[in-house]
C-alpha cells in the first residue's frame, strides 16, 4: 500500500504542476510495482501480492486529473508479458502435466471453468440489473489463467503445501483448458452479445448494460412516484 501511495503521491504533486516529463510519468506505475515487490520480498512476503495491493492503492488514490495518461506503458507491457507468459507455460509447463492427468483432474478442470467460475460471478451480479446475456457471458469470460500461474507459481516458491504436484496439475490442466475453450470460443460468443445487445430493446429504466462503468455503484432509478428514487 505504501509504494501505491507514493507514486500517487508523486504523480499528484508532480505531473499536476508539470514538474515531471511526461514520458517518466509512464515510468512512475511501474517503478511502484517494482518498489512493492522489492520491499516485501526480502522481508519474507509475497512480491506478488505486495505489487497488486500496491497497483490497486495506486488506482483508488490518483485521479484522472493528475498528470493524465500515466498507464500506457504499463498496460502495454502487460500486455506483453502476459503474451510471453501464456508462451512459456505450452512450451515448459503443460506439456509435462498431462502425462500425470487423472480423471479427477480433468473432471475438476471442467467444473473450474463452468459451475465454479459461473456460480460466483452470478452471486456477484446480484442487484446490478444485468441481464442474464450479460452474465452468462461475464461467468464463462471471467477472471483468466494468468492469475492461476501466478498463484501456482507461489505454491511452489513460498508454500509448503501437501500434494504440491497434484495442486499443480490441476492448475495447469485447469490454465490449458481454459486457454483453449475461451481462445475458440472468444470470437464468436463476443458477436453474439454484441448482436444481442443491438438488437434487444432498451428497458424504460435502463439496465447494467447502459450504464458507463463509473457511475454503477450508486445509481439511482429515476422518480416515478412523485419525485422520489431508490439505490439501485
Amino acid at each position: 500500500m505504501l509504494a501505491g501511495g507514493v507514486i500517487a503521491a508523486t504523480i499528484r504533486l508532480g505531473g499536476g504542476r508539470n514538474l515531471i516529463e511526461r514520458s517518466w510519468l509512464q515510468i512512475l506505475p511501474v517503478a511502484g510495482a517494482a518498489l512493492a515487490y522489492g520491499v516485501a520480498a526480502p522481508l519474507g512476503g509475497s512480491g506478488f501480492i505486495a505489487a497488486f495491493v500496491a497497483g490497486m492503492t495506486f488506482g483508488v488514490l490518483r485521479r484522472p486529473s493528475d498528470g493524465g495518461e500515466v498507464t500506457l506503458l504499463m498496460d502495454e507491457l502487460g500486455e506483453l508479458l502476459n503474451g510471453v507468459t501464456l508462451l512459456v507455460f505450452g512450451a515448459v509447463l503443460l506439456w509435462p502435466a498431462l502425462d500425470g492427468l487423472t480423471w479427477s483432474i480433468a473432471l475438476y478442470a471442467v467444473a473450474s471453468l463452468t459451475v465454479v467460475r459461473i456460480v460466483p460471478v452470478a452471486i456477484a451480479m446480484l442487484g446490478t440489473r444485468a441481464r442474464r446475456p450479460t452474465v452468462a457471458f461475464l461467468g464463462w469470460f471471467g477472471p483468466r489463467g494468468l492469475a492461476s500461474i501466478v498463484f501456482a507459481v507461489i505454491v511452489v516458491q513460498e508454500a509448503e503445501l501437501p500434494h504440491t504436484n497434484t495442486i499443480l496439475l490441476t492448475t495447469y490442466a485447469t490454465i490449458g483448458l481454459s486457454v483453449l475453450v475461451h481462445g475458440v470460443t472468444a470470437a464468436p460468443l463476443a458477436r453474439r452479445y454484441a448482436s444481442w445487445f443491438e438488437s434487444h430493446p432498451r428497458p424504460a429504466i435502463p439496465a447494467m448494460e447502459s450504464v458507463a462503468a463509473g457511475p454503477q455503484r450508486w445509481r439511482r432509478a429515476p422518480a416515478t412516484d412523485g419525485g422520489s428514487s431508490s439505490p439501485r
